[in-house]
């Protein structure tokens, strides 16, 4: 009784896994293209929630400024902007900001100024995430 694999034996096995791992990559990276756009998009409704509640707490207005590489709340008191919070943006992990950087404005009472409806969209491969604040400062997630 022989013991141990041939080399025919080992050769069939590895072209059985690299097919299979052919196979499997692509799933996979996309599985993490739409969890790393969902983490951005989750960091987008963070910045908002951020400024919305310092807006009330500090009675002051706020800023939201989203951009590529920053998410930053900016407080305004008297003729002084203190930043108040601030994270990587969506380019740190790879994902554009499709349209421009915006900066959204909250009153005292937490309710956005000047916009209607704001809409940020995010993209890594074919992860697309889109990130809607109302008029009401409501926010949600479109996953596309």
């Amino acid at each position: 009784m022989r013991r141990g694999i041939t080399l025919v034996e080992l050769v069939v096995v590895l072209a059985l896994v690299a097919v299979l791992a052919g196979l499997a990559f692509p799933a996979a990276w996309r599985a993490y293209d739409a969890i790393v756009a969902e983490r951005a998009a989750q960091a987008v409704v963070a910045a908002h929630r951020v400024a919305r509640f310092s807006a009330i707490m500090r009675n002051c207005r706020t800023l939201l400024n989203v951009a590529p590489e920053s998410l930053m709340v900016r407080a305004i008191e008297g003729a002084d902007t203190i930043t108040l919070w601030r994270r990587q943006g969506p380019a740190a992990d790879g994902l554009s900001l499709v349209g421009t950087a915006r900066a959204l404005a909250f009153a005292p009472t937490g309710i956005p100024l000047g916009v209607a409806n704001a809409s940020f969209q995010l993209q890594r491969g074919a992860a697309v995430r889109r990130v809607v604040i109302s008029r009401l400062g409501r926010t949600r997630i479109e996953r596309r």
